[in-house]
């Protein structure tokens, strides 16, 4: 979900697997901020009443194993077609809840939280890239016996991860949304622009720390993200996801080809720049040109810009996701029909 601080904070300790791992050595502490900053977001929830961690204790879908630990995925609806949800950086899969609730009871929707997140276990892998992220995501898939038609949707870092998993069922996948999705080339775009580096190098150590929440999800939602993002599988998660981000960049361009399905690119339609920032302005201008090329993955593609939305479109805007899963599943019963 991205949520992230530009605030230097004390170095907290990550797992052994983390911290003694060669690519995250150095002593060059990293001050992370957003690859978008989300105009508006808040820095907490309401601090007045204390957090609840009784939810933890009961998930509110299934644990699903994959061989080597347990993925969580919450799943609705019954129906030859398959959703599955894929977050961002530091999200879950409550976060798709007000989709899922909209979408027909005819279409089976899935989402899941990747290891580490929310009531997933960790990974006993160090490595968390996107090729080893949509490997998992395939397990999963496998597990859930999907064997019909499929639609993948990623927000933000979730969409490297779909764009490699389309390619382990390709015979399954009838279309893909990229939700205001991270792009290959953008964090050397954004570096040549100069200043602070987007992502950490990957022989540096940094340090995270989880402040923002979209304000327009439910406050019981909000709450329980703020409750998982004190936890330290969280953190860990979030640190080895980060610090893999290149790699995964590199993974995705290499693996870059024409898809022969539909495609439909979400962006956001608020600049997150702040007034009087060139560079900003600068930096949502890569944006775009990136979100567009996104589009040109696919012959069939489909660019939305959502006018009332920051970096998280599926939550401040669900109806226009609706919408998107419609334009895609209703291509799919017309070329049945022919």
């Amino acid at each position: 979900m991205n949520h992230t601080s530009t605030e230097l904070i004390p170095e907290r300790t990550v797992d052994s697997d983390y911290k003694n791992n060669s690519r995250f050595t150095g002593t060059v502490i990293f001050l992370l901020f957003l690859l978008l900053p989300v105009a508006g977001m808040p820095a907490t929830t309401n601090d007045s009443a204390p957090l609840d961690f009784e939810f933890i204790k009961t998930p509110p879908g299934k644990l699903v194993y994959i061989g080597t630990h347990r993925l969580h995925v919450t799943c609705q609806g019954d129906g030859d077609i398959t959703i599955l949800f894929e977050a961002g950086l530091g999200g879950s899969s409550m976060e798709w809840q007000s989709v899922q609730n909209k979408l027909p009871t005819n279409i089976r929707s899935c989402a899941y939280d990747r290891a580490g997140y929310a009531w997933s276990d960790q990974s006993p892998y160090p490595s968390r890239n996107a090729s080893r992220l949509a490997s998992e995501a395939n397990l999963l898939l496998d597990e859930l016996d999907t064997q019909g038609p499929l639609v993948l949707v990623g927000h933000s870092f979730g969409g490297f991860i779909v764009r490699l998993l389309a390619d382990l069922r390709a015979e399954h996948v009838i279309g893909m949304i990229l939700v205001d999705a991270s792009h290959e080339n953008q964090i050397r775009q954004y570096e040549q622009l100069g200043g602070a580096s987007p992502m950490p190098k990957s022989n540096k150590s940094f340090v995270i720390k989880n402040t923002g929440i979209p304000d327009n999800l439910p406050e019981e939602i909000r709450r329980k993200i703020e409750a998982l993002s004190r936890m330290r599988k969280t953190y860990n998660a979030t640190y080895a996801e980060m610090a893999d981000f290149r790699r995964s960049a590199r993974q995705v361009s290499e693996q870059r080809h024409n898809v022969d399905f539909p495609v439909v690119v979400m962006q956001r339609g608020i600049n997150p720049a702040s007034e009087n920032d060139p560079l900003g302005d600068k930096k949502a201008e890569i944006w775009t040109n990136l979100q567009n090329d996104l589009a040109a993955i696919s012959p069939d593609s489909k660019l939305m810009t959502a006018t009332n939305s920051g970096h998280h479109v599926h939550i401040d805007e669900p109806d226009l996701l609706v919408d998107a899963i419609k334009f895609i599943t209703d291509k799919h019963g017309k070329r049945k029909e022919k």
